[in-house]
């Protein structure tokens, strides 16, 4: 009998965008931020905001960063939902609600931040709001700065669901 690992999280790396195998959506992403000229960011960003999340460049004990901003078609507000995604007091950030898939997620993060952007497949079981779910997605995570030579710099993540179920 074949069996599986309860997680998987893979780095693809982005050749895997060059060449098409990415979701069409991520992919046209990436090129229009690869693509962007000094100070057109911000401006690049506009039509993909809805998937986005982003968050801060500081990763705390080397947690992923907190997350300001989550896109109403982002896939962490469809996995967490809606009341996770626009909490009443977001006083020091949003985190993940899954402590073993927030600390899966440092590396893409912390590669992002030293200048690669992070494109990789996860497959795992996540809890949310005492349901077992097994999600299986792709996700690039790309570090910016809003205007050139910014001292700023943020995160952009942009995660695509593929299969989602609920198993408990």
């Amino acid at each position: 009998m074949l069996t599986r690992p309860n997680a998987l999280f893979s780095e693809i790396g982005t050749k895997a965008i060059d060449q098409g195998l990415a979701d069409p959506r991520l992919s046209a992403f990436y090129d229009s931020i690869l693509s962007a000229g000094s100070g057109e960011i911000q401006e690049r960003l506009k039509p993909y905001l809805p998937h986005l999340s982003l968050c801060s460049d500081r990763m705390p004990d080397g947690a992923p960063p907190p997350i300001f901003y989550v896109g109403k078609d982002s896939g962490q507000r469809t996995l967490f939902g809606e009341d996770w995604a626009s909490p009443s007091s977001p006083a020091s950030g949003l985190r993940t609600p899954d402590e073993d898939l927030e600390q899966a997620s440092a590396e893409g993060y912390r590669k992002a931040l030293a200048g690669t952007p992070y494109y990789g497949y996860a497959r795992t079981p996540v809890q949310v709001n005492g349901e077992i779910y097994e999600v299986a997605f792709e996700r690039l995570i790309v570090a910016l700065r809003p205007v050139p030579y910014s001292p700023v710099r943020f995160c952009a993540y942009f995660g695509v669901i593929q299969d989602l179920r609920r198993t408990s």
